[in-house]
């Protein structure tokens, strides 16, 4: 059984259909990354698995269960967390008080036993516990994010565009911390504007063009088809 099924999503905003009959899959301990042009729907069909919008059409299945029509407060029990790409700290709280608000869910008691593992996967922000969110970088921030969405120890960890407007050097730390995850055991389905270095760290990967899957096939499979690279890799 896939950790994450979807099948046939039909989904937009209003009257605009973005998202026709796609299709996508996720197991157990995957990176999976999702690639194509500006305006393909990828990061609506990112909202749309957690619950941010609604299907118009299709199934959405996680561990068998449909949570399709779920809010995403219900959704994240099961063990599926979203960071997205804007407005994803609070930047008024501090490191620590990001983390805690991130495990909301959790007995008190918990907190500080979740805070050190998350510390674990970036020593950075054990440093800066105390800093304000709004007064780190753009690449702190994100492991901020990252480390909020950590709390709740989900099975899956969505991330909508974990790289955007960071420098060359910050796009390798992130990569670095999501191939930790990972390796930690953690799925990862990621939308990236980083096609090349996303399909190089992914175990499969899925192109939508247009609203609709395009092709599919391991992250290896993908970089060295001559298609894929022309249309959507820059090469």
């Amino acid at each position: 059984m896939p950790l994450l099924e979807a099948e046939g999503i039909t989904a937009g905003y209003g009257d605009m259909e973005i998202l026709h009959d796609v299709d996508l899959r996720v197991e157990e301990g995957e990176i999976v990354s999702l690639i194509g042009p500006n305006g393909a729907g990828k990061s609506t069909l990112m909202k749309t698995v957690f619950g941010l919008l609604r299907p118009r059409a299709g199934t959405i299945l996680y561990r068998g269960r449909p949570i399709h029509g779920r809010k995403p407060h219900e959704i994240v029990t099961l063990g599926l967390c979203y960071v997205p790409q804007v407005a994803n700290v609070f930047v008024t709280l501090t490191v620590e008080e990001n983390l805690d608000m991130g495990g909301y869910l959790l007995d008190e008691r918990e907190l500080p036993r979740r805070r050190e593992r998350v510390y674990d996967f970036f020593p950075k922000l054990r440093e800066r516990r105390r800093q304000r969110a709004g007064k780190m970088s753009g690449g702190e921030r994100q492991m901020v994010a990252m480390g909020s969405a950590l709390m709740l120890e989900p099975d899956l960890l969505l991330l909508d565009e974990p790289s955007a407007g960071l420098s060359p050097r910050l796009v390798e730390e992130i990569f670095d911390n999501i191939r930790r995850i990972n390796a930690a055991g953690l799925a990862v389905l990621m939308v990236e504007q980083n096609a090349r270095k996303s399909l190089e760290m992914a175990h499969r990967g899925y192109v939508l063009a247009n609203g609709a899957n395009r092709q599919d096939g391991t992250g290896q499979a993908l970089l060295a088809d001559p298609d894929v690279a022309r249309l959507y890799l820059g090469g």
